[in-house]
């Protein structure tokens, strides 16, 4: 029992600390840095990708909001939400996007697109990456995240079917649809 207690203790305690980076690096720097590990970026495109980025999370926090509620939950996503706005100005952008080169984080190519140094490679592994899968094994987020809409989906689809057939009748149609398009993505897939 006592180790279980410390484990709990052990990975809060760590949450809070990744917290506390996440806000002394402050909501531009993260947000750059986050939507640079999906791939190099010229700057309108950070933009576009900070605030698509932005909505999707906002979205996924007013569900989390809805359904568990919690002051300690709230604080930390609005001190964190609060530092950058849905779409961040070319005045914000591209002057920390030149101190986040004069810093190592990232890098200016050639083509003018930003991409993550090794650094700043290692700053969204500290943060956000060290996913281990099964057995041990490293994931990276792009695979942690498809078995994260997978299991998502599986959770919606035991939903559906603890709900009573004439319930579910008038929506047989976009049923039908999402089976076909599941059972033709299965089918495109590479043999292992």
């Amino acid at each position: 029992m006592w180790d279980e207690w410390r484990n709990k203790w052990d990975n809060w305690r760590n949450i809070h600390e990744k917290i506390d980076k996440l806000h002394k690096l402050g909501g531009l720097r993260i947000w750059i840095l986050h939507v640079l590990d999906h791939g190099p970026k010229n700057g309108v495109e950070i933009m576009d990708a900070i605030q698509e980025h932005y909505d999707i999370i906002n979205e996924m926090y007013q569900k989390r909001r809805q359904e568990f509620g919690g002051d300690h939950y709230d604080h930390h996503f609005q001190k964190t939400m609060r530092r950058v706005p849905c779409r961040p100005s070319p005045g914000s952008v591209y002057p920390m996007l030149k101190k986040m080169v004069d810093e190592g984080l990232i890098e200016k190519m050639e083509d003018g697109k930003y991409d993550l140094t090794e650094e700043g490679r290692e700053i969204i592994i500290d943060l956000f990456g060290g996913l281990e899968g099964p057995a041990g094994h490293r994931m990276d987020r792009g695979t942690f995240a498809v078995e994260h809409v997978l299991t998502e989906i599986g959770s919606y689809v035991t939903f559906l079917e603890d709900i009573k057939k004439e319930k579910l009748a008038p929506h047989k149609e976009i049923i039908g649809e999402l089976g076909e398009r599941l059972k033709n993505m299965g089918e495109s897939l590479p043999d292992e």
